[in-house]
């Protein structure tokens, strides 16, 4: 769009979303091909107001007084989604061409293919990258989605005094898979994730426990190195479960996490604890005191 007024929200944004981009020379080229884009989308601007025109440079003023249309910056957020969308495909594209070949074999002309593509960036448009591009991008997410099915830890049930079995959860789609039975944010859970990357890097072991029948009752969560407490225990929908739960101490003493404390009673309030020393007072009574009562006479 010719005559636009101050597109430095066009350059923040196709900034923006080359950042998603590891390998500085393509983020550099896609940078430059998103501001193409977005100038020549006319969605992204309106015409100029007249109080844009009083507060515009003096090159916009002239060309006001000469009859030129002129436009202002109005960020189209469909424009802008579109922009985020292929600089994430072009993202997984790097990572696609920086694979190695010889751990994925069945995937070598796909590799290859991703290679040729990148060193010829320069000769491409906006939207053959966008073509081009979402090939590669479901490549990586099909190899993500097998990786989450792979088992990182080995398995292990723990069966409790009372029939009830605490599971290992040994991958991330199982976890994902928990969480959504749950109702919790595990059902989130991707290689990347919070959860997920715990998993995968080894740094933490989750836990089901589970009825007899299979229902679910609690999720725990612990660090797999020398743990001292359990980081997180959660029953469905975030129910909260408390420290002392004879189910988590039994699962604790055979992974290794120390017993909690034992908590301690709550306080009584002052009244009720003034009525208690008064109901262990001893009675005074005739009936309860005989023994007392005839001293006193005999001493009188």
């Amino acid at each position: 769009m010719t005559n636009a007024i101050d597109i430095k929200a066009l350059r923040g944004l196709a900034k923006r979303a080359s950042e998603r981009i590891d390998n500085p020379i393509i983020a550099e080229r896609y940078e430059a091909l998103a501001m193409t884009r977005l100038l020549k989308d006319p969605r992204n601007f309106r015409p100029a107001r007249n109080t844009d025109i009083t507060h515009a440079p003096q090159w916009a003023k002239d060309a006001h007084d000469r009859g030129d249309p002129l436009h202002v910056v109005r960020v189209n957020r469909a424009s802008a989604a579109r922009i985020h969308t292929v600089a994430l495909r072009l993202a997984k594209t790097c990572k696609v061409a920086a694979t190695d070949p010889m751990g994925r074999p069945d995937d070598l002309d796909t590799i290859t293919a991703a290679r040729k593509f990148l060193r010829k960036i320069d000769n491409a448009n906006f939207d053959i990258v966008a073509r081009k591009t979402l090939q590669y991008s479901r490549t990586l997410d099909r190899w993500e989605e097998l990786s989450e099915l792979l088992a990182v830890c080995p398995e292990r049930s723990i069966v409790l005094l009372g029939g009830r079995i605490w599971h290992r959860i040994t991958s991330v789609a199982a976890l994902r898979l928990i969480g959504a039975e749950f109702g919790n944010c595990l059902a989130r859970s991707t290689r990347t994730s919070a959860y997920g990357a715990l998993l995968m890097n080894g740094r933490a072991q989750f836990w089901v426990l589970r009825t007899v029948a299979g229902a679910g009752l609690m999720v725990a969560m612990a660090s797999t190195h020398t743990p001292v407490q359990f980081t997180e225990v959660k029953g469905p929908r975030n129910a909260p479960v408390r420290a002392d739960d004879p189910n988590l101490v039994q699962l604790g003493i055979a992974i290794g996490v120390p017993a909690p404390p034992p908590i301690p009673d709550p306080p009584i309030p002052p009244g009720i604890a003034a009525a208690v020393l008064v109901a262990r007072a001893p009675c005074m009574c005739r009936l309860c005191q005989p023994r007392l009562l005839r001293s006193r006479r005999t001493a009188i």
